[in-house]
């Protein structure tokens, strides 16, 4: 039982971070107030995390990225045009923003707006994250060299992040939606129909 009671103190401050970053960026994110929403004793934090703040922030950040990542292989599998699947992202995003309150953004914007020149660690994990979501996009768009489906990934991913900006500006998920449209549109413009390593009939593509 101790040892289920720690994992769980861990996780508690892990998520309590996420959620701070979430919703202030770094800079809003302070240690008495973690410790405070996760209910975790704070010599757990250090405990844990002897790193202090920096270890606690990139862990956090490192499991929002693959949480984002995993959302984004889930519509881009592979069995939907790139359309339909950046079109889904972006209404999943806009369903997930409004229903979590309207009052999050992502986590990786919101730190990485608050870098400084001494946060070097932080920027490369960063760094890192936006890295990986591009590459993943990348490789199921359908455009026809690398250099364009790296490119528009790189536009996927900023729409991404600009979205959540307007988005708690307006307190809606309208601008998800609006982009999400308009990449699905100029994607379905230029491929009708491509679908990457699809295991879908010709009838089910074009309900999409």
């Amino acid at each position: 039982m101790p040892e289920v009671n720690r994992s769980s103190a861990r996780a508690r401050l892990l998520e309590a971070t996420e959620d701070m970053l979430r919703e202030a960026g770094m800079s809003g994110a302070g240690i008495k107030e973690i410790v405070a929403r996760s209910a975790a004793p704070i010599g757990s934090l250090y405990h844990y995390f002897p790193g202090g703040k920096t270890q606690l922030v990139t862990e956090s950040l490192r499991l929002h990225a693959e949480k984002v990542l995993r959302l984004m292989e889930h519509f881009f599998d592979g069995r939907k045009t790139a359309a339909a699947a950046l079109r889904a992202l972006f209404n999943a995003a806009a369903e997930g923003f409004e229903r979590g309150g309207a009052n999050k953004g992502c986590a990786l914007g919101a730190v990485t707006l608050d870098l400084m020149p001494p946060d070097s660690e932080i920027r490369e994990v960063c760094r890192q994250a936006f890295d990986h979501w591009i590459s993943m996009i990348a490789a199921q768009l359908p455009f026809s060299d690398k250099r364009s489906q790296r490119s528009f990934a790189v536009m996927v991913v900023a729409a991404l992040e600009g979205a959540f900006i307007l988005a708690r500006a307006e307190q809606s998920g309208g601008p998800f939606r609006d982009v999400g449209e308009w990449l699905a549109a100029i994607v379905s413009a230029n491929y009708p129909g491509r679908v990457r390593q699809s295991s879908r009939s010709p009838k089910s593509r074009r309900r999409q």
